[in-house]
């Protein structure tokens, strides 16, 4: 008995073009590491795609999940929204709130190899309270998210061959490429100040934070061992880079006027992953995960240009929003219940230190920089599926 997750609702979409190229990379390598020979296998009743461990998927068996992710004034896990909205004087209303869904599919090529895609794709309310500097018509009030990610896992070492359990004692090394894209984030005016100076527009003028995106790769090497017959537990040590921009833009055509307002930002880093997970079988159809993770971000550059914009601009179009957190802690607990031998039900926790630092890179804008430094949690609803399908020899 094997799976993983699963969800409500969730639209697939066709990668973008810059992931595509990354996702062709990290697929490249599966016909190398299929030449190993350890004889890989997950516990009975293994969720691969729910838990991060050493485990692998069985050949020629596919594990498919889909997720419905949730935050709102009832759905505040430990009831960080609420204090999102406290700590940032800018943010109003339903800020905080998210809704969205996510796939995963894993699928086992030989017996030590594993590739695996995922794609989420949610909506982050932003709901920006009275900015005195302009005279607003129109403002969009969410981001809305794509994030995509695809790899591959190598099991290089198996010991307790012989436990009657399959409970072995596995180590592996994943390799994963990730693309994330944000939609534009509007903003329609027809006056804005400027220092001392006001600008009125005859006509409304659409003022947007833009090329929200990041791209980058992460490699881990994870270790699963039994601690008793009912109980596993994983460390892992990674490490990766991250390519991430933002802009300022306009679509004012009196180019004197539009350069104030035209600025591009770039930010490269560089991440190491910590981290631990303890998986119980509570019951033969009631797993438990919980599990620690330490992310720290290094080497940053970050970059804008032009590199001393005009005084005066409103906070949503300067930099002065963007987190200078360098680590984030998160912490998932997970309970499960298998409905069939194929079909499980999962509800997640997941709390984070400063919100999405380092798994969205992209967030640290100047419209969304100011939630990275502060606490955020939410709760998943999987639904998950075992294809029990396995390639007979010929």
């Amino acid at each position: 008995m094997k799976s993983l997750i699963s969800s409500p609702r969730m639209i697939i979409r066709i990668c973008p073009c810059r992931f595509c190229r990354l996702k062709l990379m990290a697929f490249s390598l599966a016909s190398f590491f299929s030449l190993g020979s350890v004889q890989a296998d997950t516990p009975l009743g293994w969720i691969n795609s729910a838990n991060m461990a050493a485990y692998t998927t069985t050949r020629g068996e596919f594990e498919i999940s889909l997720a419905g992710l949730a935050v709102n004034d009832t759905i505040d896990f430990l009831n960080v929204r609420d204090d999102l909205l406290v700590n940032n004087r800018t943010l109003v209303g339903d800020s905080g709130d998210l809704i969205g869904g996510k796939f995963e599919i894993h699928y086992g090529v030989t017996e030590t190899l594993a590739v695996f895609y995922r794609q989420q794709q949610h909506s982050l309310t932003v709901d920006l309270g009275a900015i005195n500097s302009i005279n607003l018509i129109k403002i969009d009030d969410s981001l809305e998210t794509l994030s995509q990610s695809a790899g591959i896992k190598w099991t290089f070492f198996q010991g307790n061959l012989l436990n009657a359990n399959n409970r072995h004692s596995v180590a592996s090394l994943e390799l994963t490429a990730y693309a994330n894209k944000s939609d534009d984030f509007d903003v329609v005016l027809d006056e804005i100040q400027l220092g001392n100076s006001t600008i009125t527009f005859r006509d409304p003028q659409t003022f947007s934070v833009a090329e929200l995106e990041d791209e980058g790769w992460k490699a881990r090497l994870v270790y699963t061992w039994p601690v008793l017959q009912t109980t596993i537990a994983s460390i892992w040590a990674g490490y990766g880079e991250s390519e991430a921009t933002s802009a300022t833009t306009s679509d004012l055509t009196e180019q004197s006027i539009k350069n104030i307002f035209e600025q591009s930002f770039s930010l490269d880093e560089s991440i190491l992953y910590l981290g631990a997970s303890i998986v119980v079988q509570i019951t033969p159809r009631m797993p438990l995960m919980l599990s620690y993770e330490y992310l720290n971000k290094s080497d940053s550059k970050f970059e804008q240009i032009p590199a001393n914009p005009p005084s005066g601009l409103p906070g949503f179009l300067t930099a002065a929003n963007q987190s200078k957190e360098d680590d984030n802690h998160t912490l998932n607990a997970r309970i499960s219940y298998w409905l069939t031998p194929k079909l499980h039900i999962s509800l997640t926790a997941n709390l984070y230190s400063h919100q999405f630092l380092g798994s969205l890179p992209h967030y640290n804008n100047p419209l969304s920089g100011s939630f990275s430094s502060l606490p955020y949690g939410l709760l998943v609803l999987n639904w998950g599926i075992n294809s029990d399908y396995r390639v007979k020899n010929t």
